[in-house]
């Protein structure tokens, strides 16, 4: 029940920080089990390299929401967001102050479980998955406009001040 309204939070959080952009965000319907396959998913990877298991945090929910949808709506996988702004911008934005923190995009991915496999086999993306002093993560799902359609997953790893 916590991630379920801690996920409509984040929806309706995305909907205010984003402005246009969030007008045509379309989250799924199942988000919320799409969110907890991609966390079960992150943490046996971690817990198979001895690393802590990750938590959701709601500012870390919001900043990769937002960016999932903003993503969503431009059918992009950038890390630079329609204002320009950096991962560092939106965890400001989303009063999330860090001591380190990353970010992996993707598209297209039709699971969690799939999003996390193909992060594991690029290196850089690994390396975010691992990283050892990350604590929390925030997990943004969207769905880019029709005729496209395709799944747009954030994940943003960090440990706060």
């Amino acid at each position: 029940m916590m991630m379920r309204l801690q996920l409509a939070a984040v929806a309706a959080s995305a909907v205010l920080c984003l402005g246009t952009a969030a007008q045509s965000c379309s989250i799924p319907a199942n988000a919320q089990a799409m969110q907890a396959e991609l966390l079960a998913h992150l943490n046996a990877e971690r817990k198979a390299r001895g690393l802590s298991p990750l938590t959701l945090s709601a500012k870390l929910d919001k900043a990769a929401q937002g960016h999932a949808c903003d993503n969503a709506s431009r059918r992009s996988i950038s890390h630079t967001s329609s204002d320009g702004g950096t991962l560092k911008t939106r965890l400001r934005r989303a009063g999330y102050a860090f001591r380190t923190a990353a970010e992996n995009t993707g598209r297209g991915f039709a699971s969690g479980a799939r999003a996390v496999q193909w992060w594991m086999n690029s290196p850089k993306h690994k390396d975010n998955i691992l990283l050892r002093k990350a604590r929390e993560v925030g997990v943004g799902i969207a769905l880019s406009p029709a005729p496209d359609n395709k799944l747009h997953w954030i994940i943003v790893v960090g440990a706060s001040k």
